[in-house]
């Protein structure tokens, strides 16, 4: 009986670690927002990533906030559809002057892994949402593919860094899930394996003036039931 339960807590504890996402190396954090480098050759589905990679990499963080500033996602439930940005101005005004920094310190053999949490709502009662994605540049512009969309974090697991960064392993390939990031002038969507995956997202770089921080009149939710 002993052995079989020694065998049985072994099994258990390879499982976990096989589906947490342990390869990444933490080279930054803040109280919301984390960033850690991943090799290129540990990340899942690598043989999609045919281009070389251009870091240390320099850019200011305003054009970042315009970068990201204007991806909205579609969140589909039985009950309604929810059009939202994906990040809100605030959140973007912590976290872009950091991820500057992150460019500048990763090299060629690795991209960047970044989750932010964020109270989107500011009420009483509200939670934060989990955001995690990869970033890197390359020969096609700047690459991001997201993980987790506005994912609700318990309050209690927002208090604990280890819970709140615990995050599953970004997938390359196409996911179908709830979310759905919209079609955008500012950005072209990677084709993989013939069809267009919507979690990844392409912006060029050799006009960086088309990407300025939007108005803060955009920060309206839009709920459609």
């Amino acid at each position: 009986m002993h052995k079989f339960y020694l065998l049985y807590l072994a099994f258990g504890i390879i499982i976990s670690c096989a589906g947490e996402f342990r390869s990444k190396r933490l080279i930054f954090s803040t109280a919301n927002s984390a960033f850690y480098k991943l090799e290129r050759d540990e990340t899942p589905d690598k043989e999609l990533l045919k281009n070389t990679f251009g870091h240390p990499y320099k850019i200011s963080a305003e054009k970042l906030i315009g970068i990201l500033g204007e991806i909205k996602f579609t969140k589909s439930t039985r009950i309604n559809q929810i059009r939202d940005y994906v990040f809100h101005a605030k959140e973007l005004d912590s976290l872009c002057p950091d991820l500057v920094q992150v460019f500048e310190n990763i090299d060629r053999k690795h991209l960047a892994v970044v989750i932010s949490q964020y109270d989107h709502t500011q009420s009483v009662i509200s939670n934060k949402k989990r955001t995690s994605f990869y970033i890197w540049i390359d020969d096609a512009g700047m690459n991001l593919v997201f993980g987790d969309i506005q994912n609700e974090v318990s309050r209690e697991d927002s208090i604990n860094f280890y819970d709140w960064t615990r995050i599953q392993p970004i997938q390359l390939t196409i996911k179908a899930d709830q979310n759905e990031i919209q079609e955008s002038s500012s950005y072209s969507f990677k084709k993989v394996k013939g069809f267009f995956n919507r979690k990844w997202l392409i912006f060029s770089l050799a006009d960086l003036s088309k990407y300025s921080p939007r108005s803060e009149t955009k920060e309206v939710q839009e709920s459609k039931e």
